[in-house]
């Protein structure tokens, strides 16, 4: 804070040398005559040029004002900048009484369009480091004001400065500007206006200013300590303000010691307010008291209420370094992020959350992975309770962080659903543009995740009991932007559905035509309720450069229906391609066209799928139905039926014991059922010139069937 004292007194030299000007100009007349008097004594001073190149002239007005143009005080030689200070006009406005006593007291001081570039040079040297002259050395009649302004810890200094300050200074369309030579880098603050109201060298300031902070603006109001007080910096300082930056609104209250030196320090309370919508953020107020160094800021936050939700806890900033390292500990009671919903101008924009849907949804928009190397940081959340939305509210939720060098690791981030657990962990690395999240959930009813699957009534489908489930993900991509980061996943994805009942009927959810199509392709009518013993239910997906395969990992099993799928689901290029294979249970015999609604595929995209026949599968069945006289006994139309779907679907995972292997007459009938299928195959190949025919016959059959 040394080059503020500095600042404030170069301001200071240009008024006393105007006053003790002015003063001459009172009893003489012709203050241009004296200019090369006030230039010598600043210069004998401080070994700068100070130039009054314009004219002084008197002011035509019942109170005394002098006018003074174009005024400049040199920088230091070395400066990139030849000027430290340029000032177009300063006006100076003198109280009338003081002057029959031969005082001189400035009322007003106007600094029109001041220039100030400050600068620290490589080896540290700074423009505003003035060496005055020494006191034996013999100066101009009054060079006293200027040494006494340099020596203003002194009492008796301050006591001869006090007429000299002016009692108000406004400061219009100024800049000053900062350079530091190290690094080339340029600080900028553009001034609208300044204004500074005071009744003495030892009373109370009050100031507002319009300012330009590097393109920020500053709007703002407050009231301070004498100038004594800030020039000494040995006294406790107050600093109460009221300023706008951002669209935010801040009121802070402080308490500064030693202000002008290395060892600054502070205590303040502060009340924050971010109204909805500016910055795209939602409303927000930060209440709570701090303190803070030159190397070091902590707030104790009593409360940061966000639209209704309120944390607390405590924050602190370590500024000593090449980057700040921030530390946080936060905790709340419930946060409903129901309201941050994108439909109103409270929310928050979740940009990958919104729109990871599919690939065709997803941005090519950059990842701020940028913003990972501005700080190093470590934080802790704990909430009782998080509601996501209407039909899923999270329990005793912890979260750690830490960010270092580039790299945000989340490790771990714990809570409950239900009296399920869910554990996640996740790492982000700007470096090298990757982002990687593993987790595990445990004993999570599929209700508590998705309340519509609860049984309503007794025409509406939902799970009447059970429905527990077990997930496991392990996915990671890299890429600068969220599409790249798709299209280049890796991985695996897997959810257990463990024995429950269901109840089939009307869905409340879930109703476009492509599923109305695929419920009915599976002969499913959701008119009718009846009762649903599910043995397990299994998705399974290996992820490879942004290509998810199902290696039969999308397995139901029931006593009313057993489904098998394998495919893939080709995340770059947004492609379909399922083959599913449907059974209803119990069936002794089924005619040609009940058989071969359980073979067909899912092609398309994720936005626009579509049914068709699975060509491989209806020529097996039809070859098989053609040698059996048309029809199909149970064991016929299990050519590929695999008896333990859910335990095929988990092999080499870590589910892979989940579920029991076939054993005994179920392993050798699954294996003849196989067999049966291979000589299918073979059979084909024998009557391959009929093939193409059967094949057409399936197509036409499966149209009319899609077509009813």
């Amino acid at each position: 804070m040394k080059f503020l004292k500095w600042l404030l007194l170069t301001i200071l030299f240009v008024i006393i040398a105007a006053a003790v000007a002015a003063y001459i100009f009172l009893k003489n007349f012709d203050l241009n005559k004296y200019k090369q008097m006030a230039e010598n004594m600043v210069y004998e001073q401080t070994g700068r040029k100070l130039t009054i190149a314009g004219d002084a002239s008197l002011g035509i007005s019942l109170i005394p004002t002098i006018v003074i143009n174009d005024v400049s005080f040199a920088n230091p030689e070395w400066a990139k900048n030849p000027q430290m200070v340029k000032v177009s006009e300063l006006e100076l406005r003198f109280s009338i009484i003081p002057l029959f006593s031969k005082q001189i007291v400035i009322d007003k001081a106007v600094l029109k369009q001041p220039q100030i570039y400050l600068e620290t040079a490589k080896d540290g040297q700074n423009s505003w480091d003035i060496k005055f002259a020494s006191a034996e050395k013999k100066t101009s009649s009054a060079g006293w004001l200027i040494k006494n302004a340099n020596a203003a810890e002194n009492s008796s200094a301050l006591n001869q400065l006090k007429d000299f300050v002016a009692k108000e200074v406004l400061i219009e369309n100024g800049i000053i500007n900062y350079l530091k030579h190290k690094d080339n880098s340029l600080t900028n603050l553009k001034i609208n206006h300044i204004t500074f109201n005071t009744d003495g060298m030892t009373s109370p300031m009050n100031a507002d200013w319009d300012v330009v902070f590097n393109d920020m603006e500053l709007i703002g109001k407050g009231t301070f300590g004498s100038l004594a007080a800030l020039l000494s910096g040995t006294e406790e300082y107050p600093a109460n303000v009221d300023m706008k930056a951002l669209g935010i609104s801040a009121v802070a209250n402080a308490k500064i010691k030693n202000l002008m030196n290395d060892k600054l320090s502070a205590t303040f309370d502060y009340n924050v307010y971010n109204p909805a919508g500016n910055m795209n953020a939602p409303e927000t107020t930060l209440i709570g008291i701090g303190n803070a160094t030159l190397s070091k800021v902590n707030l104790d936050i009593s409360k940061l209420n966000i639209i209704n939700n309120t944390l607390k806890g405590k924050v602190s900033a370590d500024i000593s370094g090449a980057k700040p390292y921030v530390t946080a500990d936060l905790s709340g009671t419930t946060f409903n992020l129901g309201d941050f919903k994108t439909n109103k101008p409270t929310a928050f924009n979740f940009e990958l959350i919104n729109s990871a849907n599919a690939t065709a949804y997803v941005p090519n928009d950059k990842i701020p992975f940028d913003l990972l190397k501005s700080a190093n940081a470590k934080a802790t959340l704990t909430l009782k309770k998080l509601i996501v939305d209407d039909n899923l509210t999270l329990t005793d939720l912890a979260l750690k962080a830490a960010l270092v060098n580039g790299t945000m690791t989340i490790k771990p981030l714990d809570f409950k659903i239900g009296k399920g657990s869910v554990n996640l962990t996740s790492v982000i690395n700007a470096n090298n543009k990757s982002i990687s999240l593993q987790g595990t959930s445990k004993d999570v009813l599929i209700t508590d995740v998705a309340k519509q699957l609860q049984v309503a009534d007794q025409k509406s489908f939902g799970f009447i009991s059970g429905g527990n489930t077990q997930t496991y993900f392990n996915v990671n991509g890299t890429g600068t932007t969220y599409r790249a980061l798709v299209d280049n996943l890796n991985g695996q994805v897997i959810a257990v559905v463990e024995p429950s009942k269901l109840q089939s009927g009307q869905l409340k959810f879930l109703t476009s035509s492509f599923i109305k199509q695929l419920l009915q392709v599976l002969n499913i009518d959701t008119s009718k309720a009846e009762n649903v013993d599910l043995k397990c239910a299994v998705v399974r997906a290996d992820i490879k450069d942004g290509v998810a395969t199902f290696p039969k990992g999308i397995a139901v099993n029931s006593d009313k229906l057993d489904l098998v799928s394998n495919g893939t689901i080709n995340l770059r290029k947004d492609k379909l391609n399922l083959s599913v294979n449907a059974y209803r249970s119990g069936v002794a015999k089924v005619s040609l066209v009940q058989t071969m609604t359980n073979l067909f595929k899912i092609s398309g995209t994720l936005q626009s799928p579509s049914i068709a026949i699975d060509q491989n599968g209806a020529i097996k069945t039809i070859a098989g139905a053609a040698l059996s006289g048309g029809t199909l006994t149970g064991a016929q139309m299990l050519l590929d039926k695999d008896t333990a779907p859910c335990y095929t679907a988990l092999q080499n995972t870590i589910f892979k014991d989940k579920f029991a292997k076939p054993t005994g007459i179920t392993n050798a009938a699954q294996k003849t059922y196989q067999g049966a299928s291979a000589t299918v195959d073979d059979g084909l190949n024998m009557v391959r010139d009929s093939a193409k025919e059967i094949k057409n016959i399936g197509k036409g059959l499966i149209n009319n069937i899609l077509k009813q």
